[in-house]
């Protein structure tokens, strides 16, 4: 498929400075955040004036703005945030991001008129799932970093749908919006916008006894930090796969970082549009490497990388290759160095000694040929200081170029405008009559200024087209550019200067003004409009269906999630109520395939045990096909239902009949994600691990459903197309296969502070990180059982039948308890799971809550 319209170049902008760089540079469009509700809460981000500033500011030049409301909200915090959402249709925001679903039902029945974009942190990597959320109302999908240039074209073709997605910047290692990493280790949620990136620290990949199975000194230890993503080769073929927004990733960067990579992507796209053999210059390529990489990458769009996604050795920004060290002189604490690129006074390098790691310098001085200069060439040698840890040979990179700094500032940090748009000024002068101007735009805004006085007769200098096209033309701090001037205009008259230029600021301003107005998606909406229609959206979710078994003030269910048909058998013998298996099976153990789902099946008949078919959070649409068979396979068996945790699902399992549990990747948070759920047809929902005690409890009592809490096991951390093992054991790579080490092994990734964080790999490739310590609330079930939760979840995912069995016993012990009298019991419950935990145990976000 090919297009004819140019695709929208998106930059970011965390700050004013970032804004105005993005825009003078040629973006199209960019995204920002305000002060809440935001998932990057680290950068500046704006207030409410600065949003309607910003707005303006961008729809004069004719930019776009998307403002980020891309985190999971409580229920006590959607009013707020709809009200934003209000404020934000009211400023002219041309869409908003967002992540929850809740949020997104919301929106569509009290703000309409408001575009929507869904997050990527939304994970949708799959047509179905795109389908879906343009009947929730979408008009835009941030698709998953994970997908190919081929998915995401057949997605193009198939849906027509309005298709965004990354082209340059960091990656993330976990599919977005199914990290918890951060907030388990520290409490700061990425689903909450306070991500501490973990995924850049070291580890070291170790077997099942915490032996190192790869050398951290050859292979290096940051063995989660992908390489930056760069596609500025590949911009043509994207234009003819459709997408419809080209996205740079970088709300947290520098504005001189933002105005570089933009500027660069800018004349790429442009070029791409017009010029059959597409290119880029080494220049260009050179300074989107200065400015900031981990070394680079195609991501997953040509293929599935393994080892060359990744930047093993370092976790920021590695700069340009400059030379090496030929000879130090202790005597005056300078180094000969070989340049291979130029260099400047200014310019920070950073030393990678072959003792002791890396040092970086700012450097003051350049000596050539014993003389001080300011610069010097690639090619040249030359003497700067250096730390004495310097020897021969050592590497130096340039991590800050003061020239590309330099010229990137020129565009943000001045009030001259580099961007302007042409206009042609209309000037009307009559003998009596008060000067009139009128200004035009080539999309047919215009403005009119007019001066106070009459025009009088000229006494020796009468007005000229000539005079008056050098007063309109000084149009220096604003962002249009004079084209042409056409005057009618009487014979010998004269006009005082400063009634020209008056009018002329008067016709500008209504210019501006025009603009303003016409670039709004639609007209404000009133205040007591909006409120009338968020009082009307009041809801109170009410179960529809249940899962078998359990009524409201019923105990809880006991359910368990397997992935082994040993497990399953040892789970259904200690009295569990409900079964998840069948969908997802992980390559440590054996492999599951329709005759362990009809074995699975017929245990738990016997047992009259809930046969829920589990399915995997991640499906691609190539893969789409094996689990529909599966669906197939549930729908002609005595199963009681599809536990789904993607929404390229929904409507599939709909098709079958079978009650649809929703699981944990929809990260439920709020009632209004219950009732989209419930009206999809879900019976059960697993709430989100990160909410806590209070809240699941605040959620249950006014939703009236069937809730399920994970109470015990590994929590999953991460899900990644990324393979470690694979990668680093199996020999993985661009057009290399892997050699299947995860095939019976179990490994795991050990952390600078000695945490093991277990990792399986699953039938399609990709691993599952789990905490280091498990979760575990089997002396707490009795609040549970209060709240009036419907499911108790154990994960025993790959930990084999004696964790299944005494996982289960334990807690089917526990709800037959006391909790007043059989204290006691309880804690000799914990203690004995916690055999199974060596790192130990942890409550989860139940008490503690996220940031």
């Amino acid at each position: 498929m090919t297009r004819s319209s140019k695709p929208e170049l998106l930059a970011p902008a965390g700050d004013w400075e970032a804004l105005v760089a993005a825009v003078q540079n040629g973006a199209d469009a960019v995204y920002l955040g305000g002060k809440l509700y935001n998932a990057r809460q680290g950068a500046a981000n704006f207030d409410r004036e600065e949003l309607q500033r910003a707005v303006d500011y961008a729809h004069i030049r004719g930019v776009k703005v998307y403002v980020t409301v891309n985190i999971l909200l409580s229920d006590e915090e959607l009013g707020d945030a709809a009200r934003f959402l209000h404020f934000l249709q009211q400023t002219g925001a041309d869409g908003v991001i967002v992540q929850d679903l809740g949020l997104a039902n919301l929106a569509r029945q009290v703000l309409p008129e408001l575009p929507l974009h869904a997050s990527t942190q939304m994970t949708v990597h799959n047509r179905a799932g795109v389908e879906k959320l343009l009947a929730l109302g979408f008009r835009r999908v941030v698709l998953a970093r994970e997908m190919s240039l081929k998915e995401i074209r057949d997605i193009k073709e198939a849906t027509g749908a309005e298709l965004e997605v990354f082209i340059h910047g960091a990656l993330c290692i976990c599919y977005s919006g199914q990290c918890l990493l951060s907030s388990i280790i520290g409490g700061r949620s990425g689903n909450r916008g306070r991500c501490a990136q973990p995924c850049r620290l070291r580890y070291t990949l170790v077997d099942e006894k915490g032996r190192p199975v790869v050398d951290p000194r050859e292979v290096g230890e940051y063995l989660l930090s992908p390489r930056d993503l760069n596609l500025s080769e590949h911009l043509p073929d994207l234009i003819h796969a459709g997408i419809n927004s080209f996205k740079i990733e970088g709300r947290m960067k520098r504005p001189e970082y933002v105005a570089t990579v933009v500027r660069v992507y800018r004349n790429l796209i442009d070029r791409a549009m017009v010029d059959e053999d597409f290119y880029i210059t080494p220049e260009e390529a050179r300074d989107l490497a200065q400015i900031f990489n981990r070394d680079f990458t195609t991501g997953y769009f040509f293929n599935r990388p393994g080892y060359e996604l990744m930047s093993y050795k370092r976790p920021n920004n590695r700069g340009l290759f400059l030379g090496r060290v030929v000879r130090y002189h202790p005597g005056t604490g300078r180094a000969e160095v070989a340049l291979e690129e130029p260099l400047r006074v200014g310019d920070g390098v950073e030393v990678w000694v072959s003792r002791g790691g890396r040092v970086g310098v700012e450097v003051h001085a350049i000596w050539e040929k014993g003389r001080q200069v300011e610069q010097a060439p690639a090619g040249s040698v030359v003497e700067i200081s250096l730390p004495r840890e310097v020897r021969p040979q050592d590497r130096l990179f340039k991590t800050h170029d003061a020239f590309l700094m330099e010229r990137a500032r020129a565009t943000f940090a001045s009030p001259r405008e580099v961007r302007k748009s042409p206009v042609t000024f209309h000037v009307r002068v009559r003998l009596g009559e008060p000067f009139r101007v009128r200004v035009e735009d080539d999309a047919g805004h215009s403005g009119l200024g007019t001066g106070l006085t009459p025009a009088q007769p000229a006494v020796k200098r009468p007005l000229t087209p000539g005079f008056l096209k050098e007063q309109l033309d000084r149009l220096g701090n604003t962002p249009f550019a004079l084209k042409d001037v056409r005057c009618d205009l009487d014979d010998n008259v004269i006009v005082p200067v400063g009634e020209i230029n008056e009018a002329r600021r008067r016709a500008i301003e209504e210019l501006e003004a025009a603009i303003v107005k016409s670039a709004r998606p639609a007209p404000p909406l009133p205040e007591d409009a909006f409120a009338r229609r968020l009082v009307g959206a009041r809801v109170k979710a009410t179960g529809r269906a249940l899962p078998a078994g359990w009524s409201p003030g019923k105990r809880p269910l006991l359910s368990i999630a397997v992935t082994d048909l040993a497990s399953l058998g040892a789970a259904v013998s200690a009295g569990v109520d409900q079964v998840y298996f069948g969908g997802e099976s992980f390559r440590s153990g054996p492999p599951v395939g329709e005759k362990e789902i009809r074995r699975g099946v017929e245990i738990c008949r016997e047992h009259g045990v809930s046969f829920i078919l589990s399915t995997p959070r991640i499906i691609h649409d190539p893969e789409m096909a094996a689990v529909v068979r599966l669906l197939d396979l549930a729908a002609n068996l005595p199963v009681q239902g599809v536990l789904v945790g993607n929404l390229g699902l929904i409507d599939r399992v709909a098709r079958t009949g079978l009650p649809l549990y929703a699981d944990l990747a929809f990260n439920v948070f709020n009632l209004r994600a219950v009732t989209y759920l419930l009206d999809q047809g879900a019976v059960q929902l697993a709430l989100s691990p990160e909410l806590t005690m209070a809240q699941v409890a605040a959620l249950v009592a006014r939703g009236h459903f069937a809730a399920e809490v994970l109470v015990q096991g590994a929590v999953e951390l991460m899900v990644s197309r990324y393979c470690a093992l694979g990668s680093l054991l199996g020999g993985l790579a661009a057009g290399r296969n892997c050699a299947g080490p995860c095939q019976g092994r179990r490994c795991a990734l050990k952390d600078r502070v000695g945490a093991v964080f277990p990792l399986e790999v699953d039938q399609f490739c990709r691993m599952h990180l789990f905490n280091s310590r498990d979760l575990c609330l089997v002396d707490e079930v009795h609040k549970f059982v209060e709240i009036g939760v419907a499911s108790l979840r154990i994960d025993a995912r790959g930990r084999g039948a004696e964790y299944a069995r005494v996982t289960v016993e334990a807690y089917r012990r526990a709800l037959s308890l006391n909790p007043a009298g059989d204290a006691g019991e309880l804690s000799r419950l914990r203690e004995r799971l916690q055999q199974y935990s060596p790192a130990g145990l942890t409550r989860g976000h139940y008490y503690r809550g996220v940031e």
